[in-house]
Formats: C-alpha cells, structure tokens, sequence
C-alpha cells in the first residue's frame, strides 16, 4: 500500500466502492484507496441488508457505473414494490388481504440486490480499473487539515499501523462514521424507528400463498416474488426480499412507540409476534427454520448529520451522513446523489470549491429532510389500506416527477439550472410538506380496515406510466419546461387526494382500485 493518494476512502462497502469506481470512470488518472475492514470475498445473502433498489439507484448502478450486464446477469429484475393489507383473520390466505402494487412491469428496470454478490462483483471492478484496494484493514484514527494540506489516517493492517495520506478523504464507513463521530457531528432526527431482519437460505415465494385463480391472473406472467413485499400493519411492515443467490430477505420494521423492540429482539420473539399478527409470514419462516442464515436488529436506525461536504476537502457518504428509513428502499438512491455530488465537488478542482460545497449541501439536505417526511409520525397509518393507497400515489409521482427526474437528466450538479428552477423546486417542496402533513393527520386515526380482497393496480393510473416513461424518453422539452409542468400536475394532483384523504374518513370512498383509477394522476 502506498503512502500517498488523491483521494482516500474510508469503507468498501456499496457507497465507498461505488464512489471509487464513479471517480476512476470519469477521471481513469486520479489515484484513488479504499480502506475496508472486511475481507473480499465477503458472504453472499448473509451480509447486509439494503437489497431493494428503486429507480435513481437502479439508474446509478446500471447507467452511470456501466454495471447493467451484472444486474441483468446475476441479479434479480424487481417487480415493483408491493404492498399487503391483511392479518390473523382465521383461514385467510393472502388473495383475501387488500392488494397495493402494479399488474405489469412499468417502464424503467430497478434491481433486488444480494449484497454479497453485488459488493464482491464491485471490488474486482475496482481492483481492474486501478483502485487500490485495502481490505481485511480498519481506521484507528482520522487527522483532517483545515489549512489546504493533506489529510491523514490512521490505517490498522495486518503489518501493523500505518499513516497514509491524501487530498480528499471521503467517509463511507456506515453507521461507525469515523469522521461524523471524530468532528461530533452527529444529528437525532424526530423518527426513531427500529428493525429485525434474518435471511433464509432456501427461497419464500410470497406468490404460492393463495391458490385462487383470479388473484394469480392478476399480474399476468410477472410472479409477485420478485416484488418487495410489505404486510402492513398499524406501526410496522413486514419485508420479503428475494435474492439472487437464491435466498430470501425476511424484515419487520416498527414505530417503538407500538411495538417494544424487546418483543422481537430474538428469533423465538419475532416468530411469536408473526404468529400472532401475520401468521402467513409465521409459517413461511418457520418452514424454513433450519435454513435461517442471520438474525440481527437496528434500534433507532434514522440518523441525520450537521455536515457532509466540506471546501476542506472532506465529505461523507452513504449511512456515514445520514438514514431515512427502508420503507420505499432509498438508501441507494441517497448513495448515488451524494456519490454524484462528491465527484463534482473532487473534479471540479479547487475554484468556487465553498460555494458549490455549501449549495451541494443545502441541496442534499432538502433531498433528506423531504424524504424523512415520508415516514415520520406516519407509521401508525400503515395499516389502513384507503391512506396508503393514496399515500402511495402522491410519493410515487412526487419522487418520479421532481427527484427522480433530475437524477436521471444529470441536472442534480447543474447549479445554473437549479437556481433557475428555484421557484418550481420550492413549490414542489411546498407541495409535498403539505401533503405528508396530511397523511400524519390521517396516520394519527389509526385505521386498520377489515381486508376486502381489493386491488389497487399502479399501473390503472395513467400518471405513473407516463412518469416513468418520461425519465428515459426525451420528449423534446426542455428540462426547466418538463420540470414546471410536473410541479403543476403535482399540484392539482394535491388537491384531488387531499378531496378523497376528506372523503374517506366521511365513508364515501369507492373500492380503491375504483378511486385510484378515477384520480388521473393529475390531471385539469
């Protein structure tokens, strides 16, 4: 290992090796080191959670790393995300549980990821295109310069201790977050959810849980087993997560306030629980016991950050910075607009490097703060079928419409375009601040509806086809007009679901599958 580099990375895990291989493509010159505690290989399915991805970081992954053969090749393409509200009625097989989720594959691939496989398959492209790898070594110390020099670690290998050097040091140690704790930077968010996961070596399909035809023929030729999977239940969900080494992603996330992380901090608490409230997710992870391959839990697993990006040359990436919630699968999406954002600032050189840091930031904490509003104090609506279908589609719409939609144009490091926008950006955080205001209004009743057998079809609301369809399609718009177009759909579409939010705590609501399609995502 050499002394000295332009740039050092603290964690090979996804967003450090992602970050590495990001800065080699757009500069194949840089000298750039990982440091990783971890030996590579590291274990398949058993490894970490934070498999499911949505749309910015299936497009991170595939587009901009060019890493699309392997997801395509050894991966799993994702069947949306999939939502179930149910529980322990005697008999009920999952046909008889409300039904959330697409009857077809939408435009624009996302990916169910196993870690293991995805991270091994990271580091041996890294290690080709130059990157050099240090693996089987921790951070025992980390010295910033606030002066224009070099920064320093201290790096734990098995030789020894040794200090290496470089210009830029990025943190994407995870939850450790050796820099966050080093300048005390850490920041408690009003969420404090906890989770319990566990994966199983032989597979669950969620999909052979009822035998009804009609509810088989509901999604044509795509099995639901390659959806994520959510059980909803008022303060908690439970995840079903396929992978593709042919194990299987088990999860249940909670509201403390709800649910006493106590309860199921164990296996035999957590099966207790399942039996007690989803019994179907029970008797599928207790078939398949002896093949049980991890047991872990995450108590307050939301955390924010005061600084992430420094003109110091220093920035956090990753679970380093900061953590929403799993729910909606962000976590990669967060890897590869902060990842994104840490290039421009690396390459961009040292001219206007304040500036850009202090905007880059700005913007990246109204990415997080807008994010977290999705979860918090919401969680006790979970189960009610009626708020989380329209819940769903204004979160849907608003990520594709505005977030998503500058990610995949390259706008999110254009600050000419974006303070050109100004004006639609805080409209459209106006707008969704407003409605997640709304929905905790709603979550506070919580409401837990006799399951019906209903289906709420994402793919009955014209909207979202076209959303999607929009994020790889160029319609000949300019990007300021596109932008300000989606802000103004976005808003009428406001007032439509805050009219049926009122209308369904008055009983008037029709069917859901009857109310989503008659939205029309937005329209005059």
């Amino acid at each position: 290992m050499r002394d000295d580099h332009d740039i050092l990375i603290l964690g090979g895990g996804l967003a450090g090796l992602t970050l590495a291989l990001q800065l080699k493509l757009r500069r194949p010159g840089l000298d750039v080191a990982v440091i990783e505690r971890s030996r590579f290989p590291v274990p398949v399915a058993a490894h970490k959670v934070g498999e499911s991805t949505v749309e910015i970081g299936a497009h991170y992954f595939a587009k901009v790393l060019g890493l699309e053969r392997h997801l395509e090749e050894k991966q799993l393409l994702k069947f949306g995300l999939r939502f179930f509200f149910g529980g322990p009625s005697p008999g009920m097989d999952l046909a008889g549980y409300d039904e959330i989720g697409p009857s077809e594959l939408l435009p624009v691939r996302s990916y169910q990821l196993d870690r293991g496989l995805f991270e091994n398959h990271l580091a041996e492209r890294a290690r080709a295109l130059g990157v050099e790898l240090v693996d089987g070594s921790g951070v025992q110390q980390v010295e910033l310069s606030d002066s224009g020099g070099t920064h320093c670690a201290v790096i734990r290998t098995d030789a020894g201790a040794r200090s290496v050097r470089a210009g830029w040091i990025v943190d994407a140690t995870g939850r450790r977050g050796v820099i966050k704790r080093e300048l005390g930077l850490e920041r408690a968010t009003a969420h404090r959810n906890c989770a319990v996961w566990l994966r199983t070596a032989e597979p669950i399909d969620i999909g052979t849980w009822s035998e009804a035809e009609d509810w088989q023929a509901r999604c044509g030729n795509w099995p639901r087993r390659l959806s994520t999977n959510h059980l909803m239940g008022p303060g908690y969900w439970v995840w079903f997560i396929p992978l593709g080494s042919g194990a299987t992603s088990v999860g249940l996330v909670f509201d403390p306030a709800l649910l006493s992380l106590a309860r199921v901090a164990k296996l035999e608490g957590l099966l207790g629980w399942l039996d007690e409230h989803q019994p179907l997710a029970a008797a599928a992870v207790r078939a398949r016991r002896d093949s049980i391959m991890d047991f872990r839990f995450l108590r307050g697993y939301p955390h924010g950050c005061r600084q992430v990006f420094s003109a110091h040359r220093w920035a956090l990436t990753g679970e380093a910075g900061v953590f929403s919630d799993p729910f909606y699968s962000p976590g990669s999406d967060f890897i590869g607009i902060g990842n994104t954002l840490i290039v421009d600032l690396i390459l961009g050189g040292a001219s206007g490097l304040s500036a850009r840091a202090h905007f880059f930031q700005q913007l990246y904490f109204s990415f997080f703060s807008s994010t977290l509003s999705l979860f918090t104090n919401q969680y006790p609506g979970f189960g009610d079928r009626d708020l989380m279908s329209l819940k769903s589609v204004w979160d849907y719409c608003y990520y594709w419409a505005v977030l998503a939609k500058l990610f995949f144009e390259q706008r999110i490091t254009d600050v000419a375009f974006l303070q050109s926008a100004e004006k639609d950006l805080l409209l459209a955080l106006k707008l969704n601040r407003e409605m997640q205001k709304s929905f905790e209004t709603a979550a506070a009743h919580r409401r837990c509806l006799p399951a019906e057998g209903h289906f709420v079809d994402h793919c009955a609301v014209p909207w979202f086809y076209e959303l999607k369809q929009q994020l790889v399609n160029d319609s000949g718009t300019s990007p300021g007009a596109r932008l300000q177009d989606n802000v103004a759909r976005l808003d009428r579409l406001a007032g439509s679901l805050r009219g049926l939010l009122a209308a369904s705590f008055d009983g008037r609501l029709l069917p859901p599958a009857s109310r989503i399609g008659s939205v029309e995502a937005g329209a005059a």
